[in-house]
Order: structure tokens, then C-alpha cells, then sequence
């Protein structure tokens, strides 16, 4: 027995052993071999000398006994039952060399597959396919990464709603959902689409699900270069409907949530989301092919939809009355997917909207039909929460009933000094946000109109120790939101403009100022030209508000301390 062997003899043996053409490696060489795959043994002239070399690939194979190479070493090391010392050394320092071949090789550009010989005589078929795929892999450069800005991005740019199409959406959301049970909600689509886009840049290669698979697991797109990625240790997950540009999930993100799905129609708003976030929403949530791709399990649902009558039959709107609008898509997707809890968003007026009719039939909805807790709603200003906005909106809360929630309080404003001048640009902007004479002369003149009338209509310039107007979407949200800034030392104009630039400083705010009034912190990306982003913050939500009312239902669902 080899246990009686002499040290010499005993190492010049295990030295054969290792060399050899054993049984399990010439079954796995024969079949490689017949698959047409030509490969050299033992290269010496390849570090740690593997079994099997693709040398132009760069691609590494070794068979491992499980013995010589303890496989589940901490179970099995006691089972020697003489030469303990002896095996216990031998084999640990197999370990430690696999550990710095693999290390080595890889540091050099290298592709290592191991196979316990176990694993060859169970599933042959399985080692060669995964040789195979490795192979069809490297030739294909799965480590140069595909950008799916470059994919998609060439769409068409006359539609402000985007025509739908789920591809990137299902990646993105596969990709981002990897490391959780979300992602296999999406990945038989991630994975067609995966075979689809690997077919167009490798035309003469034949895409099998397992190549797009592996490609998948490589990590072949380069999605995630953006300024809030997904957490990585999330607390809860929700999903973000009527998304706009993500300022419900960047205050949820910021509360240590996942987001495993979201909605958004508006094409310019989808291209300023998946910049920050990088993730493309699904489109239309009227359409059912987007409501099914809403996973299961998730813990809050939030949403700001727009404020829309309903037609009411009875004398208490309910569920069926809100077919055809916005909030019934939301109200059906609370009913198949029964969150813990709700968070929904939307204007001041919606409290007196149709005679106070249409709040009603909200609240009817989500209490009785569906059966959630919900406090009556409040209405929450930005500027109590740190932003200097006067910005009212109202909020709505629910908890689902078998949770056993019957309280719940909005969170306090907050004694917070707040002026413009903490959001005013730190530099002089350009002269293309200064107003033209001719332009500001116009607005002088509406004001004194509507001043005759006794109507408080017109232009308002906010001073650096005051607080902004709510920044809304058309002219008025900016005409009414005008700066001092003397700073401006070129006056030529760098637009079309009639007239020439006011020399009194006066210009309007710029969309990043904007975007600090929400409370969007300054490494939020603007990727779309102003006209958009002024549209874009002034439909948002305020992050702080948000985020300060977020965290009281979290300390109700027991996610967050109180």
C-alpha cells in the first residue's frame, strides 16, 4: 500500500499520477475531440501545466481527482486514518497551488475550468457544453462589454411617448435584479433578447440559450456606470409607477429599498432615469403586457398619477368607477399584488377636485374595495422638509388590513431655516437664462393688466433670503420663479432673442437650480436638453417630503427604528 512506501518512493509515484493520461482525462479529451476541438495536453509552457490548452483562446482546463485535490477538504480531512500529518500536508498544499495557478492564469488574461472527475463520469455531456460555451464565449469577447445606450439609444426621437418596446426594460431590470429572486421573473425574456442581440453582433455564430446565459452571468453589458445604482443590501423593495425621473426611488433608495419594477410613459423622462439609475422603465401601465412584467412579493407600492374625474354611477364612487382612468390602473394592480403598503402622490387640488368627488372615490377604493387602512390624507409642503419651495401636495398612505395597522402619523415639518440662495448657482450661469429686454417689458405688461383687474397674476422675482414659487410645468412655473443675479458681466446673446439683454440681472432659474428645489443632489444627471428637464422637475416629486414620509411607513411596517 502506498502508506508503506518510503518518502522517495511514495513522491516519485504521486508525481506519475499527476502526469499521467488517466481514465477520466481521456473520456473527456476523446469527447472534446469528436466535437472537433483541437487543444494540446500538458503544456508545460502554460503556468501550472493544465490538462487541456486552447492557447489562442487562452482557455485552461484541469481535471482534478477529489482526492489528491480535496474536494469538500474540511469535511472529509479527518477521515485519514494513518499518515495523517503526511495527507493533511500533501493535500493542503494542492490546495494552496490550484489557489495560485487559478490566480496566477486569470491575472494574465486566462479562462480556467476545473472538473472534479466525478463531474465528467455523472454529466460528460454537461462538462463538454460548458467547454463548448466557454469557448464560443471567448471568441465571441464576452469581456468586451456591449452598451445598451448604444443599442438603444437610436430610437426614434420625433414621439415624446415612446412606442413600446420591453427589451432594455426586461434587461435592465433582469441585471438589476441578479442577486435576488426578481431576476428570474425576467430572465427568460433577458435571456431571448441576450440571444437576439449576441445573433446581430456575431452573425456567423449559432446563439444557444446557454451561450446567452453565460454571457448574461459575464456580465456582457455595461449597464451600471450611473450615479445611484441599486443598493446592496436592501431593507424592503417596492416598485415606482408614473416613475417620471425617479424622485420616488431616490428617496426609497435612500431609505435602503429595492426597486424591482418601474413605470414611466414619457420618452424624455425614461432617458433622464436611466441615466441616473441605470434602468429603462416599462412603458404604458394601461397596457396589460406591462402590468404582467410586475413581479410578486414586493412590500410598497408608490405611484404620483395625475388627478382625473370619474364618472360615478351611485352615491359612493367605487372600483368599477374609476375604469378608464390612471388611478384604476393603479387600484388593479394594488388588488393583484396586495402590497403591505401604499404611497401614492398627487396634486393639492385633488382634495376639492369635482366638488371633493373624486378624493372620495379614491378613498373609498383603496378602503373598501381593497381593503387597506387609510389615515386620511395630508397635505405636505417641500419648504417643511428642508427645500425653499413652496410646494403643497397632497399624500395619500394605506396599509394593508392584515397587518393590523390602524394609526399611522405624518412625519412633522421641520424647523429648518431655508432660503434660495442655498440652491442659487454657485457661478455666473449663461447668458441664455438672462431675460431680454423686449421679453421682460412683455411681462410688465401683463402684470400691470392683471393688477387693474385686482388679479395677482404676472411675473414674481424671488430675492435670495426668500423661497420660490412652486416650480410647475409651462411658462408661468418659471416666469414666476424669476432671480436677481448682477453678476452677469457678457450681455451678448447666445439665442435668438428679440432685443437685447436686461442689464438689471434678471433671468430665470436653471434646471439645476430646479432640480435642487425638489431636492435632487447635484450628481443627478440632466441629460436632456432645458426645455425638458424644466418639465421634467417641475412634474417630480420633492425628495425630501417624500423620503421624511416614506421612512413613517417603514417605522409602521417595522423596516425602519422609529
Amino acid at each position: 500500500m502506498l502508506d508503506r512506501q518510503s518518502k522517495v518512493s511514495r513522491s516519485y509515484n504521486m508525481s506519475q499520477i499527476r502526469s499521467k493520461d488517466t481514465k477520466i482525462k481521456r473520456i473527456l479529451g476523446k469527447a472534446l475531440w469528436n466535437k472537433g476541438y483541437r487543444y494540446r495536453k500538458n503544456d508545460k509552457n502554460v503556468y501550472g501545466t493544465p490538462d487541456f490548452t486552447f492557447k489562442k483562446l487562452k482557455i485552461a482546463i484541469f481535471v482534478y481527482g477529489e482526492f489528491w485535490h480535496g474536494k469538500y477538504w474540511e469535511q472529509h480531512k479527518n477521515d485519514h486514518k494513518t499518515n495523517i500529518e503526511f495527507w493533511h500536508t500533501k493535500i493542503e498544499q494542492n490546495i494552496k497551488r490550484d489557489t495560485i495557478v487559478n490566480k496566477t492564469l486569470a491575472e494574465t488574461g486566462w479562462t480556467i475550468l476545473r472538473f472534479w472527475g466525478k463531474d465528467i463520469k455523472k454529466d460528460l455531456l454537461n462538462c463538454v457544453l460548458k467547454v463548448e460555451n466557454t469557448i464560443k464565449g471567448t471568441k465571441m469577447n464576452f469581456t468586451e462589454k456591449i452598451s445598451l445606450n448604444e443599442l438603444y439609444g437610436k430610437q426614434s426621437k420625433t414621439k415624446s411617448i415612446e412606442p413600446e418596446s420591453h427589451k432594455e426594460a426586461v434587461l435592465t431590470h433582469y441585471l438589476q435584479n441578479s442577486k435576488n429572486g426578481v431576476s428570474e421573473f425576467y430572465k427568460n425574456d433577458a435571456v431571448n433578447f441576450t440571444i437576439e442581440i449576441l445573433q446581430n453582433k456575431y452573425p456567423t455564430e449559432t446563439i444557444s440559450q446557454k451561450v446567452a446565459e453565460e454571457a448574461l452571468q459575464y456580465g456582457i453589458f455595461d449597464n451600471f456606470s450611473c450615479p445611484f445604482p441599486p443598493v446592496s443590501n436592501p431593507k424592503f423593495e417596492f416598485i415606482d409607477l408614473f416613475a417620471g425621473i425617479g424622485g420616488f426611488r431616490l428617496a426609497l433608495q435612500n431609505l435602503g429599498g429595492h426597486c424591482v419594477f418601474t413605470s414611466e410613459w414619457d420618452k424624455e423622462a425614461k432617458k433622464t432615469y436611466r441615466a441616473n439609475f441605470g434602468k429603462m422603465p416599462f412603458g404604458d401601465i394601461t397596457l396589460e403586457e406591462t402590468k404582467m412584467r410586475i413581479p410578486d412579493g414586493f412590500d410598497l407600492l408608490s405611484a404620483g398619477f395625475p388627478c382625473q374625474a370619474f364618472s360615478i354611477a351611485g352615491k359612493r364612487g367605487g372600483f368599477e368607477d374609476t375604469r378608464g382612468t390612471l388611478f384604476f390602473e393603479v387600484a388593479e394592480i394594488i388588488n393583484r399584488k396586495k402590497p403591505k403598503a401604499i404611497f401614492l402622490e398627487n396634486v393639492k387640488g385633488l382634495r376639492n377636485h369635482n366638488g371633493g368627488k373624486t378624493l372620495s372615490t379614491i378613498l373609498n377604493v383603496l378602503r373598501n374595495d381593497l381593503g387597506y387602512f387609510v389615515p386620511e390624507p395630508q397635505i405636505i409642503n417641500a419648504k417643511d422638509f428642508g427645500v425653499p419651495q413652496n410646494r403643497e401636495r397632497i399624500y395619500i398612505v394605506g396599509f394593508r388590513s392584515d397587518l393590523g395597522i390602524q394609526e399611522f402619523e405624518y412625519p412633522k415639518a421641520l424647523n429648518i431655516k431655508i432660503a434660495f440662495s442655498q440652491v442659487k448657482e454657485k457661478f455666473v450661469p449663461p447668458t441664455k437664462y438672462y431675460l431680454s429686454n423686449q421679453y421682460l417689458n412683455t411681462l410688465r405688461e401683463h402684470k400691470a393688466r392683471h393688477e387693474g383687474k385686482g388679479n395677482g397674476f404676472g411675473y414674481e422675482i424671488i430675492k435670495d433670503n426668500e423661497i420660490s414659487n412652486a416650480i410647475v410645468v409651462g411658462g408661468m412655473g418659471r416666469e414666476r420663479n424669476l432671480v436677481l443675479d448682477g453678476r452677469i458681466t457678457d450681455f451678448v446673446p447666445t439665442t435668438h432673442i428679440k432685443g437685447e439683454v436686461n442689464r438689471e440681472g434678471i433671468r430665470k432659474m436653471t434646471p439645476r437650480e430646479w432640480a435642487r428645489l425638489q431636492g435632487f443632489p447635484d450628481n443627478f444627471v440632466i441629460p436632456v436638453a432645458d426645455a425638458s428637464a424644466y418639465k421634467q422637475f417641475g412634474n417630480s416629486v420633492a425628495v425630501p417630503a417624500i423620503q421624511a414620509t416614506a421612512n413613517k411607513i417603514l417605522e409602521k411596517l417595522g423596516v425602519q427604528k422609529k
